[in-house]
């Protein structure tokens, strides 16, 4: 189980103190599909970096399978991280390097006890005869796809997606979002989603939080949309709306 207890993050800007999150409160299952959904700047994104850490909160604990994310220092914090795969918006692969090479990368820089093999996971995303091929030479879907294979060769029992989809049209979101339902049900991974996409969420999730300003304001249940709803104005009423869930 994921865990976010009172959690609070203070940015320093020019301007001042940004309140990016405040005392943020919620549990994630083990093997669920959450959603975390909000307008930019909402604090989405800085949620899913306190789970490997790579942010620290000011205030408020991250608790991981009975283990603080925040106290991690060192060894145990490379352990830790060793369970956590990440899908990104821009893909993040290096145009020096082979399909088979980026997906393989993890694996060189720690050691694993347990691992998938290049080709099963390039079989498992639709890409085996992509091998040996440049990230120069791939759509953005298949760029997209290699950046799951390689989340996925490491065996992670948490896998987390920044905004897996912003950066492709409506089909290609449609085949990575059908990937990503695969990688949970053959891989039991609890996955995190983040995404402004509200249909992303709807075909992904079991549960989302709607964050506004840094605040979960609702936390769904994600349901099929019920006919001749109202038209809502605020944006918490727009999601829950797209979304058709429930508190």
């Amino acid at each position: 189980m994921i865990e976010f207890k009172q959690v609070s993050k203070i940015f320093q800007s020019d301007e001042g103190q940004v309140n990016a999150l405040k005392n943020v409160e919620v549990s994630i299952h083990d093997h669920e599909v959450f959603g975390l959904v909000g307008e930019s700047g909402a604090g989405k994104s800085t949620m899913l970096r306190f789970v490997n850490a790579l942010e620290q909160p000011t205030s408020g604990e991250v608790i991981v399978d009975g283990i603080k994310v925040n106290d991690l220092k060192g060894k145990d914090l490379r352990n830790y991280r060793k369970n956590i795969g990440m899908v990104f918006q821009q893909f993040n692969l290096l145009n020096n390097k082979t399909v088979a090479e980026n997906v393989a990368l993890p694996l060189s820089l720690h050691k694993y006890e347990s691992v998938l093999t290049v080709d099963e996971v390039l079989d498992f995303v639709g890409l085996a005869d992509k091998k040996n091929q440049y990230p120069s030479q791939l759509s953005g879907g298949q760029k997209q796809r290699v950046g799951i294979a390689r989340a996925l060769i490491t065996r992670p029992t948490i896998l987390l997606a920044d905004e897996p989809t912003s950066a492709l049209d409506t089909s290609t979101t449609k085949e990575i979002v059908d990937v990503l339902k695969a990688a949970h049900e053959a891989y039991q991974v609890t996955m995190i989603v983040v995404t402004h996409e509200l249909e992303v969420i709807k075909a992904l999730c079991e549960r989302a939080a709607i964050l506004e300003d840094g605040e979960i304001t609702q936390i769904l249940d994600i349901a099929p949309p019920q006919e001749g709803k109202k038209v809502q104005q605020t944006y918490a009423q727009h999601v829950m709306e797209v979304l058709g869930g429930h508190e």
